[in-house]
């Protein structure tokens, strides 16, 4: 078989290109620390790089939903423990005012005081979190609670201009959570130390014995219950965080061992090409150097 010069020039040609395309290829790698760039330079791992991706994004935005609403829960809780400040304060009060021995002056004194604590209950009724009531149910942007006068002037179950719906967050793949608690509650608070201020001012001490202090360690129960549940929803997402944090590790390392390049191996494979390529040009400047010339002399 009689092989011409044009049939080795064209291989010679085709090899060069070949390992030049290679020592391309290893000189992106190294620049870009990747193992592809395009789709068609491996399917099967950009396929598997875009769905870490996503996961990894979804794992970011569940993050970002619990950092919310351990927030939100923070809020509550602090809210919810001036809360109880103030109902143990007003208890206090009307166990004075419950045993009948306060003069005139230091009944209004003490009716005052707990005038003054109704207003703080409106104040922590109506906390806010990044602009947002947090005690106003799905109406974030409305006041629970306008103020005692408005309050006093309603009657009993009119006060609240919240509702009882829920602010839900997603936290996994697989659950989402309640962030909010509704501010109801708060009106029989309101409700219950107006009357115990009335009382006070009428010299009704028998009213508060019987009622009023009965009704405060009531309202003192809620407000217990109300944290508990809150602590357990923080609690919750403290934990599925703590989850994800670990999950986003493993899903970067996955991402990493899939896409990353080993430099130490792709440093060594281009030395190979190079040292490939420049044999290939030293063989191929040998073999078509001879011209017809040379085989005349």
């Amino acid at each position: 078989m009689r092989i011409s010069n044009e049939y080795m020039a064209n291989n010679l040609i085709k090899n060069l290109n070949e390992n030049r395309e290679k020592l391309n290829e290893y000189n992106e790698q190294l620049s870009t620390g990747k193992q592809f760039d395009l789709p068609s330079d491996d399917p099967t791992g950009v396929a598997t790089s875009m769905n870490l991706d996503s996961k990894i994004e979804q794992n970011k935005q569940n993050i970002r939903n619990i950092d919310e609403g351990i927030g939100w829960s923070e809020s509550t809780d602090s809210a919810l423990g001036q809360m109880t400040e103030v109902v143990q304060r007003a208890r206090e009060l009307a166990s004075r005012g419950a045993n009948g021995s306060l003069n005139e002056a230091d009944r209004q004194a003490v009716a005052d005081e707990i005038h003054q604590l109704r207003e703080n209950v409106v104040e922590i009724a109506n906390t806010t979190y990044n602009d947002r009531y947090i005690f106003s149910g799905q109406k974030t942007q409305i006041k629970p609670y306008k103020g005692i006068n408005d309050f006093s002037a309603h009657p009993s179950g009119d006060g609240y201009n919240g509702d009882n719906g829920d602010i839900n967050r997603k936290i996994s793949s697989q659950s989402s959570l309640k962030i909010n608690q509704s501010g109801e509650n708060f009106e029989d608070i309101l409700d219950h130390l107006n009357s115990l201020e009335n009382d006070l001012r009428n010299d009704d001490a028998k009213s508060i014995s019987n009622n009023r202090i009965d009704e405060l360690d009531e309202d003192l129960d809620t407000i217990l219950q109300m944290r508990s549940e809150n602590g357990a929803r923080q609690k919750r997402m403290q934990l599925t965080k703590n989850k994800l944090e670990e999950d986003k590790i493993k899903f970067q390392k996955l991402l990493s061992q899939n896409e990353d390049v080993d430099i130490a191996k792709t440093i060594m494979d281009l030395k190979m090409s190079e040292n490939v390529y420049r044999a290939a040009l030293s063989s191929g400047g040998r073999i078509i150097q001879p011209s017809l010339v040379d085989f005349i002399k």
